[in-house]
């Protein structure tokens, strides 16, 4: 999860060695649908997650050396895989069974840390939607796990794609966070948990989700988080969402890139954030996965 970590090898152990194989490129790992019989550490190489959706294949991005894959497939105990993993590249990876996971990152407090963070994501999610009928019939409260409702300025948000921009032809100022993103709901939906604060038409095969991303703000620094939507998120060349080692990634100043749906998405955007947003709001260093 954690993209300085690196799963442990332990070389004196026989089934230790067995657990490590090599892997080609274009050589599926593991499909959509498969059981979950653990997690795989990535040591050398790229693999790419990808769902097919309407006979149409998403590519949602991809997971180097020194990051897991599965993970929360485990920790939620699924029973079975909801993406496919094809390497993109030659490389090696590492199986750990559901409990030798659990027993690994008990060594690593930085990545046992970020797996019980994204674990509260995903509670307040199911939080939300316990409470979605309620929600309805009564004022939105300020807490629904996005945090407090908070006024900003300085925050753009703006169309990257031509596609894009025929839904949003202008800039928009954005005067409250969190603030939602995601797509109108086809007949025969359930409506979105959340309330949209930009609502965006999208047709079959689907790359938005009905709340796909939220524009969030934490002890005075912006983050894009990923709500569960079913290909993910990148942020400025960053994968976030089910898949990938977290489900947010904080701006930086100034211009950010913010690709909803997979790769090749036209849900595209700019975020903005300028200098004098927050007196606390101070430049955050992001290296990006940009090639």
């Amino acid at each position: 999860m954690s993209k300085g970590y690196r799963p442990r090898i332990h070389l004196q152990s026989e089934d230790r060695k067995m657990s490590i194989r090599r892997f080609r490129r274009g050589e599926i790992l593991f499909n959509e649908g498969d059981p979950v019989e653990g997690v795989l550490g990535i040591h050398s190489g790229s693999i790419e997650v990808l769902r097919r959706r309407n006979g149409v294949e998403f590519v949602l991005g991809t997971v180097r050396g020194g990051q897991f894959l599965g993970e929360m497939s485990v920790a939620e105990n699924r029973a079975l895989r909801s993406a496919t993993a094809r390497a993109a590249s030659d490389g090696e990876v590492e199986f750990f069974g559901r409990a030798e996971f659990l027993d690994q990152i008990s060594g690593s407090p930085d990545t046992a840390r970020k797996l019980i963070v994204r674990l509260c994501h995903r509670l307040h999610d199911l939080e939300d939607r316990l409470v979605t009928d309620e929600q309805r019939l009564q004022p939105r409260e300020s807490r629904d796990g996005l945090g407090d409702n908070l006024a900003v300025h300085g925050v753009i948000l703006a169309a990257e794609t031509a596609d894009l921009r025929r839904q949003l032809p202008e800039p928009l100022d954005i005067d409250t966070v969190p603030f939602v993103v995601g797509r109108a709901v086809l007949p025969g939906e359930p409506a979105a948990p959340r309330d949209l604060n930009l609502k965006l038409e999208d047709h079959v095969p689907l790359r938005l989700s009905r709340n796909h991303f939220a524009i969030v703000r934490r002890d005075g620094r912006y983050y894009i988080r990923d709500l569960r939507s079913t290909l993910g998120t990148m942020v400025n060349g960053r994968f976030i969402g089910e898949h990938f080692g977290a489900d947010e990634a904080p701006l930086v100043i100034g211009e950010n890139e913010v690709a909803a749906g997979g790769k090749g998405s036209p849900f595209v955007f700019f975020v903005t954030v300028a200098e004098d947003t927050a007196s606390d709001h101070k430049r955050i260093s992001q290296p990006t996965d940009r090639e």
